[in-house]
Formats: structure tokens, C-alpha cells, sequence
């Protein structure tokens, strides 16, 4: 028999999970209608190539920002409720170390991304240089940690 902290502990997950998948899915329906924003300004052909990239990159960023969020829900759906049927094998968290190397990885796209936005719309105004290094010094910290965890796990 379960006892009650195995069901608080389940029910506190379940209820981060279905929070995290309500947000997934309104920052994926936010960027759909973002996304249908720019393809009507790109429609139009009154824009610059660049606006037409950085207008882009951003509909991109913010889908990426909805399915990291929906593979959290998942993770922590499998790690504290149960194992999800038909799920592909790199979406399968065993531990909440394998949870934190897939947001790891997207965290480090979706700083990518949005340091090529700002470099497609630079005005020259902006300390560009300070804002790159800073992404660059995350990216560079989080690269690391995935480095340590990888070789610990071998």
C-alpha cells in the first residue's frame, strides 16, 4: 500500500505538469499568432531582409521556449507520476539529471537564437559586444556542465 507522502509527492507533480503543459500551450498558441503576424508583414514585401530574419528568428525562439516547456511538463510528469506510452527514447527522463540535459541543450538553442536576432537588427547603437560575451559566458558555463555530466555518467 502507497503511503500518503508517495500520493502528495505524485499529486504535487502532477499539478506541475499540468501547469507547465497549460503554459506550453500558450506560449505555442502566442507564437503561432506571432508567427501569423510576420507572415502577413513579410506578405506585404515592405520590410527589410532583416526584419523579415529577425521577425523569424524570434517566431522560432518562441516555439522553442513552448516545447522546452511542454518537455519539462513530461519530465516531470515521468519522473514524479509515471511512464508516458509511445514517448520517443530521448524524451524518456529516468532521473532529473537526464531532465535538466535536455532543457540544458534547449536553453543553449534558444540563447542562440535570440543572439542572432539581435546581430541581424543591430543598429550599431547597442554595446552589442557586452550583450554576446555575456550569452557567450552562459552558453560556454552551461556547454561545461553538460561536458562534467557527461563524463560522469560514463
Amino acid at each position: 500500500m502507497k503511503s500518503l507522502l508517495q500520493y502528495l509527492v505524485r499529486g504535487i507533480g502532477l499539478t506541475a505538469s499540468l501547469g507547465l503543459l497549460l503554459l506550453s500551450l500558450v506560449v505555442i498558441a502566442y507564437a503561432f499568432a506571432e508567427g501569423s503576424f510576420a507572415a502577413a508583414e513579410i506578405l506585404k514585401f515592405s520590410g527589410s531582409e532583416y526584419n523579415v530574419i529577425y521577425d523569424t528568428m524570434a517566431v522560432v525562439d518562441l516555439f522553442l521556449l513552448g516545447f522546452s516547456v511542454l518537455i519539462a511538463s513530461v519530465g516531470i510528469y515521468e519522473l514524479f507520476v509515471g511512464v508516458l506510452p509511445s514517448m520517443p527514447e530521448w524524451l524518456r527522463m529516468e532521473d532529473l539529471e537526464s531532465l535538466k540535459g535536455v532543457l540544458v541543450k534547449t536553453v543553449i538553442v534558444v540563447l542562440g537564437i535570440s543572439f542572432m536576432g539581435r546581430v541581424v537588427t543591430w543598429d550599431g547603437e547597442e554595446n552589442l559586444l557586452e550583450y554576446g560575451v555575456a550569452i557567450g559566458g552562459v552558453i560556454a558555463a552551461l556547454s561545461f556542465f553538460l561536458s562534467v555530466k557527461s563524463d560522469a555518467n560514463k
